[in-house]
C-alpha cells in the first residue's frame, strides 16, 4: 500500500485504504491495472491523470474527482490545467460534468489555500 501511495505522490484514496484493510490482494491488482497511470510512458502521468480526471466526470463519478484531481497536482498539475481539463469534459460531456466536479476541485483548492 506504502508503494502505491509513494507513486501517487504519497496520497492514497481512502477508497483504496478500505479495500486494502478489507482484501489486501485486490489493491495489489489495482495497482497492477494502474500501473499505465502511474508511470510515465509516451504521454506523462500528469497528463494521463488530467485525461482520467475528465473521464470520471463523464462517468459523473463524484466520488473519484477528488482523488483523481489530487495526484494529478502531486504529479505537477496545477489549478489551471485542472480546470482546462474540466472545461475540455463539460464540452464534450455536457455542464453536469462540471456540476459533478465542484465538491471535490474545491475541496482541493481549499486545501492549497490552506497549506
Amino acid at each position: 500500500m506504502r508503494c502505491l501511495g509513494d507513486k501517487m505522490g504519497g496520497y492514497v484514496p481512502e477508497t483504496l485504504k478500505a479495500i486494502y484493510e478489507a482484501k489486501p490482494e485486490l489493491v495489489e491488482m489495482i495497482e497492477r491495472m494502474d500501473r499505465v497511470l502511474l508511470e510515465d510512458g509516451a504521454l506523462d502521468r500528469k497528463t494521463k491523470r488530467l485525461i482520467a480526471l475528465a473521464c470520471v466526470a463523464t462517468r459523473m463519478c463524484e466520488d473519484c474527482i477528488y482523488p483523481q484531481a489530487k495526484v494529478a497536482m502531486n504529479y505537477g498539475a496545477t489549478k489551471e490545467e485542472i480546470l482546462e481539463a474540466l472545461e475540455v469534459c463539460m464540452i464534450t460531456g455536457g455542464v453536469p460534468t462540471f456540476s459533478v466536479a465542484k465538491k471535490g476541485i474545491a475541496r482541493l483548492f481549499r486545501e492549497l489555500e490552506e497549506d
